[in-house]
C-alpha cells in the first residue's frame, strides 16, 4: 500500500519537527495497544451477529440458546471495553477521545435513569446495555484510530463484517427462503427467521455503499477488489429483502457519490449515455409497451403485495405513529423508559398487542426518553458533528475519512426516517455509525496533537 496514505503531511514537513508528528495516542504500552485493537475487532463480529435471531414459526415466549450467548456477548463488550478504558492510563488521551462522545454519555445515563418508571424494566436495562456497548467500542476505536494504518485496517476490517454477515443469510436463504428470515411472509405470521429483512436490507445498502467510498473518494487499492463481491452478495440480499428504503437509500448515496467523484468527462458520457437509452427505447418501443409491462412489474415488486392504501399509510406506520403519539402525550417529559414506547408496556395495533418500535428514530426516543431524553440526544448528534468538522481543513486522509463519514451521515438520516436506525437492538448499522464515529474521533486527535506538537516544536 503506499505510504503517502500514512504521512499525512510528514513528507513536507523539516526533519527537526518529524519526531513531533508521530501521533501519540497516550498509551505507551504497544502490548495494550494490540490488545485494544484485537478487542475491537472481535467485538466488531460479535457485535454484529447480535442481529441473528432463532429461526421460529411464532413468536417466541421463552429463552432461546442465542439469547444467552447475546447475552455473553453484551458481557463481552461491556466489561470488557471498560476494562480497557480503565487501562488506557492516561486521562488526557482518553478525555480526548471520550470528550466528542460525552453528550452520548449522558443520553446513557438518562435511559439508565428512566429504569425506574418503566414498565418493562428487563427491556429498557437491555436496550442501555447495548448502548454502553457501542460506546464503550466507540471509545476505543477512537484510542486507536489516531493511526492511520490502524484505522484503515479498522475500515477494511468493517467492509468484511458486513460481507459474511450477508453472506451466511444468502447461503441459508438458498437453503430455506423462509429460515434465512428474507421471506416475509413468516414475519406477517408472528414467526422469525435467522435475521429481520430489514437488518439484512440494511446491511446490504451500507454493505454497497461502503466499499464505493473507500474506493471513489478514499482511493483505497483494497476496495477495488470489494466491489464485485459485495456487489454480488448485497445485491442479491437488497433485493431479496425488498427493503425499500435500503433500495433507496443505496440508490440516492451510491448515485451521488459515482456522479460527483466522476471526471468531467464521465459525466459528460453518463449524461450521454441515458440521452442513447432514451432515445432507442422511444425507436423499439414507441407505444410504450414493453415499458409498460416492465412497470407493472417493478410496481408488483416495490409494492410487495400492499394496495394503494397501504402504501399511502406507509405500510401501516401511519397508524402507529398516531397511537405511540397518544402514548406519549402521557409521559412528555420523561417518557415511558428507554425503548419502551407505551404506558402499561403493551400497545395494541396492527391487530396484535406488543411492545413496537415507533419505525422512526425521533419518535421512537421521544416517546420513549421524553422531551429531556430527545433534547439530550439531538445535542449529542450535533455535538459530535461539529467536533468532526476540523478534518474538512486536514490532512488528505482526514479529509477523505470527512467525507466518508458524511455520506454515511447522509444515509443514516434517510434510514432512520422509517427505522430506530442506530439505537436500540444492536445491528450491523449500529456497528458501522459507532465505528466510523470512532475513526472520526480518533483522526480529530492525530490533528490535534498534530498542531500543538507542531507548535512546541516552533517554540523550541
Amino acid at each position: 500500500m503506499s505510504s503517502r496514505w500514512f504521512s499525512g503531511n510528514a513528507a513536507a514537513t523539516p526533519p527537526h519537527m518529524r519526531s513531533a508528528l508521530i501521533v501519540d495516542n497516550g498509551i505507551d504500552d504497544p502490548t495494550l495497544q494490540r490488545r485494544i485493537f484485537g478487542f475491537i475487532k472481535i467485538s466488531m463480529w460479535l457485535l454484529a451477529a447480535m442481529a441473528f435471531t432463532m429461526p421460529t414459526t411464532s413468536q417466541a415466549t421463552h429463552w432461546e440458546p442465542l439469547d444467552s450467548a447475546k447475552l455473553l456477548i453484551l458481557a463481552w463488550a461491556c466489561f470488557g471495553g471498560a476494562w480497557l478504558i480503565i487501562s488506557a492510563g492516561s486521562w488526557t488521551a482518553l478525555r480526548r477521545s471520550i470528550d466528542p462522545l460525552m453528550p452520548f454519555y449522558a443520553f446513557l445515563v438518562w435511559t439508565l435513569v428512566s429504569v425506574i418508571w418503566s414498565p418493562l424494566r428487563s427491556v429498557t436495562i437491555a436496550q442501555s446495555g447495548s448502548l454502553v456497548a457501542m460506546l464503550f467500542y466507540a471509545t476505543l476505536v477512537a484510542i486507536v484510530s489516531a493511526d492511520n494504518k490502524r484505522a484503515l485496517s479498522i475500515l477494511k476490517h468493517l467492509n468484511w463484517v458486513l460481507l459474511i454477515s450477508n453472506a451466511v443469510v444468502l447461503v441459508a436463504y438458498a437453503i430455506s427462503p423462509e429460515v434465512s428470515g428474507l421471506d416475509r411472509g413468516r414475519i406477517h405470521t408472528g414467526g422469525d427467521g435467522l435475521i429481520h429483512p430489514t437488518a439484512a436490507g440494511a446491511t446490504a445498502s451500507l454493505g454497497l455503499l461502503l466499499p464505493v467510498l473507500c474506493q471513489r473518494i478514499g482511493r483505497i487499492p483494497w476496495a477495488s477488489r470489494l466491489i464485485l463481491p459485495s456487489l454480488v452478495v448485497h445485491g442479491s440480499v437488497l433485493l431479496l429483502s425488498n427493503s425499500r428504503t435500503a433500495i433507496g437509500m443505496a440508490i440516492v448515496t451510491i448515485g451521488a457519490v459515482l456522479f460527483w467523484y466522476s471526471s468531467n468527462r464521465g459525466r459528460a458520457m453518463t449524461l450521454l449515455a441515458a440521452a442513447m437509452i432514451a432515445v432507442l427505447m422511444l425507436a423499439m418501443d414507441p407505444g410504450f409497451k414493453l415499458i409498460s409491462a416492465t412497470a407493472d412489474v417493478g410496481t408488483q415488486y416495490v409494492s410487495r403485495g400492499q394496495s394503494g392504501d397501504q402504501i399511502r399509510g406507509m405500510s401501516g406506520r401511519a397508524e402507529l405513529w398516531t397511537a405511540i403519539w397518544q402514548e406519549y402525550e402521557k409521559a412528555m417529559l420523561v417518557g415511558h423508559g428507554y425503548f419502551v414506547t407505551s404506558e402499561t408496556g403493551s400497545l395494541y395495533v396492527w391487530h396484535q398487542t406488543h411492545n413496537y418500535t415507533a419505525h422512526n428514530l425521533l419518535l421512537q426516543i421521544l416517546v420513549s426518553t421524553g422531551a429531556i431524553g430527545l433534547m439530550i440526544f439531538l445535542f449529542a448528534l450535533c455535538h459530535l458533528f461539529f467536533a468532526m468538522l476540523p478534518l474538512r481543513s486536514g490532512s488528505t486522509f482526514q479529509r477523505r475519512i470527512f467525507a466518508i463519514v458524511a455520506v454515511v451521515a447522509v444515509w443514516f438520516l434517510g434510514w432512520a426516517q422509517l427505522g430506530v436506525s442506530f439505537m436500540g437492538p444492536i445491528r450491523p448499522e449500529s456497528v458501522v455509525f459507532f465505528t466510523l464515529a470512532g475513526i472520526g474521533i480518533g483522526q480529530l486527535n492525530r490533528r490535534l496533537l498534530n498542531r500543538s506538537d507542531r507548535g512546541a516544536a516552533i517554540a523550541v
